[in-house]
């Protein structure tokens, strides 16, 4: 007799030995004993999770002798016939082959006679989205009305490519991936029964390796059994070598290295990786599912008592304690950019010629990457430095040279009414509330004055070349008069976007409205006399005609010499 292949070997032959698709079986179970057998079925899903399995199950339970049974007898002729492949009544149609108009029309002939042996003609047809266009429009009216003794069985991984005109007529079932616990038991029954001595690592690991692939952990199982030992079990770091994997050991070291930021481990580690001969472009996917996998599980409640990652975390026990260990002082901001940075570094592997040098920059980054500070545990150090400056007021003096000095200003902010606009009238002292106020030294005034003059240099760069020959003749909470010596300071100042710049830094750098008063200062008495040499102080330049302030808009250099009024007056 031939050999048989582990997949073939252990095929499931009844529903419930499927794995990993409860939610299927039932309803088709239950679908065969209410006597409701729909006439086209579509089955969906990754590879080797059962499609074509659960196809032949269908057909040997609508066809048994016993039947229709939920649960087919497989000792009857045909039970036998389907399992073997030889039922002339259930033909599997390969759609990558067979995937043309002439192939469908022989179809649409055959399904007209009655079937030879069996209660049902099944067709069943794998890879369906192979066929054609113009085969799917030949099959539709068959597929919509097939004679009563007809059942199609379509299946296929990618369901997105058939026409809505078939998913329309079919019955669909979605096919999952199946979790990794329910591989690894069952491969561990499997090799029990084939005298295979494995340890639950390495079936671990076998599991993994098939992404939900029942299929793909049995092919693999299969490579084990032809080049283990019949003596010594199978171990982890064996089977790793065995398939050239990278170890699960590695991982853990290079995310240990990248959050206590050694950046120099890492690349030793790497070094180390492949000098053995691992393949760095299959360790960069590793580590983004690592990374990934690091993430959930700090997101995950660490108190609670059943370790299970449920459907987002599908490892054992051992490990997901070991994720939860290595990631409880972190915070969950920090390992998304950890995430992030990893997986676009990854595609720079993929791409790269020499992916050795492009992982090994991606693991450098990692590892001096900053932590990400939680929201919350920012804003309890904002309040609480808020506090310290309210309980202890901050010199000027000991401010930097080039930053804003804010707080004097804040001081009185609470205290203080809305200074008047510019051209509105004062308040009267008696609609103001108290506000006792510190005096402030001409020591203390100076020293702000330079630092206002620095922060508008580094916004308006142009505006502050104004300020530089100024004085600062009062400044107060609230308040702030500027005096200059020439009447191009006085005019650029008095410029309505120019001003409205300066009163906007002002307001950011003493957090509060200031009124802001320009004057012209000289030593004759002439020179402050608003009569003789037009407007002087923001007050007088609103009353300028719109016309005059563009035209001292549109050049910075200008002054306004005189005032026309209507009827000749200046």
């Amino acid at each position: 007799m031939s050999y048989l292949v582990v997949a073939r070997k252990w095929r499931p032959q009844s529903f419930e030995d499927i794995a990993g698709q409860a939610h299927i079986t039932r309803t088709l179970q239950n679908a065969i004993r209410t006597n409701r057998i729909a006439h086209a079925y579509l089955f969906t899903g990754v590879r080797g999770v059962g499609k074509t399995t659960a196809a032949r199950i269908l057909a040997k339970a609508l066809n048994c002798e016993k039947g229709p049974a939920a649960t087919p007898c497989n000792q009857c002729s045909i039970c036998a016939e389907i399992t073997s492949g030889n039922c002339f009544d259930v033909l599997e149609i390969d759609g990558a082959s067979n995937r043309g108009i002439d192939e469908v029309r022989q179809i649409i002939e055959n399904v007209r006679y009655q079937p030879a042996k069996c209660r049902f003609k099944i067709y069943i047809i794998d890879e369906v989205h192979q066929v054609t266009k113009d085969a799917f429009n030949a099959l539709l009216k068959t597929l919509e009305e097939p004679p009563p003794s007809v059942k199609f069985i379509l299946a296929t991984t990618e369901p997105h490519r058939l026409p809505e005109t078939i998913l329309s007529r079919c019955q669909r079932y979605d096919f999952r991936r199946i979790a990794l616990r329910e591989i690894v038991e069952r491969l561990g029954e499997i090799a029990k029964s084939e005298g295979l001595a494995i340890t639950e690592g390495a079936l671990v690991l076998l599991a993994r390796e098939a992404d939900g692939s029942m299929r793909d952990a049995q092919s693999l199982l299969e490579q084990v059994l032809a080049s283990a030992g019949p003596s010594s079990p199978v171990e982890e770091r064996s089977l790793q070598e065995m398939l050239g994997l990278a170890e699960r050991r590695a991982l853990y070291e290079l995310s240990a290295a990248v959050i206590e930021g050694h950046a120099g481990r890492c690349l030793e580690l790497l070094a180390a990786l492949f000098a053995e001969g691992r393949e760095l472009s299959r360790l960069s996917r590793d580590l983004v599912e690592h990374f990934r996998n690091l993430m959930v599980a700090r997101l995950g409640n660490p108190d609670r008592a059943s370790n299970s990652g449920g459907p987002l975390l599908d490892l054992p026990d051992q490990e997901i304690d070991d994720l939860r260990v290595q990631v409880k002082d972190l915070s969950v901001e920090t390992l998304v950019d950890y995430f992030d940075f990893m997986a676009a570094g990854d595609d720079e592997v993929a791409r790269s010629p020499n992916p050795r040098f492009a992982l090994e920059a991606v693991m450098v980054k990692l590892a001096t990457l900053p932590k990400t500070l939680p929201v919350n545990e920012l804003l309890e150090r904002l309040e609480g430095l808020e506090k310290k400056l309210a309980g202890r007021p901050v010199a000027p003096a000991a401010m930097p040279k080039e930053a804003p000095a804010p707080v004097r200003a804040a001081e009185h902010r609470a205290n203080i009414a809305p200074a008047a606009l510019p051209g509105e009238a004062s308040p009267s002292p008696s609609s103001r509330q108290p506000a006792p106020a510190q005096p402030v030294v001409s020591g203390d005034k100076e020293e702000m004055w330079r630092h206002f003059v620095a922060t508008v240099r580094r916004e308006k760069r142009f505006l502050a070349s104004h300020l530089d020959g100024a004085k600062v003749l009062d400044l107060a909470p609230g308040r702030l008069s500027i005096g200059v010596g020439e009447r191009l300071e006085l005019s650029s100042l008095l410029d309505t976007e120019n001003f409205a710049s300066l009163k906007n830094i002002a307001k950011r750098f003493f957090s509060e409205d200031v009124a802001i008063e320009v004057k012209l200062i000289a030593e004759s008495p002439a020179a402050n006399d608003p009569t003789a040499h037009g407007p002087t102080t923001l007050a007088a330049a609103e009353q300028l005609s719109d016309m005059a302030n563009e035209t001292l808009r549109i050049f910075p250099g200008s002054s306004v010499r005189s005032v026309r009024r209507e009827g000749g007056e200046r």
